[in-house]
């Protein structure tokens, strides 16, 4: 078995909490990278990506969404490496 790599667009409750919300993901275990970026019309989210062990049933989804501030979590990408 190989690594799993999922990469997720994190959107904050309010533009305001956006260091808040790059901590608290930054603090999820698993949490590969993350970093603000840019988005549309000005506004900015987080953009993290995650490995973890193929089949180890993590849900960083699920996870991420639970963080406070987190308004939504958009896959990116999930994929072997």
């Amino acid at each position: 078995m190989g690594k799993v790599l999922c990469v997720m667009k994190v959107f904050p409750e309010e533009q305001e909490q956006i260091n808040e919300v790059l901590e608290r993901v930054q603090k999820v275990d698993g949490c590969n990278s993350a970093k603000i970026i840019d988005y549309v019309f000005g506004s900015k989210v987080v953009q993290a990506s995650f490995v973890t062990e193929d089949g180890s049933g993590r849900d960083f989804e699920a996870e991420v969404a639970a963080l406070e501030g987190v308004s939504n979590v958009n896959i990116d990408e999930v994929g072997l490496i």
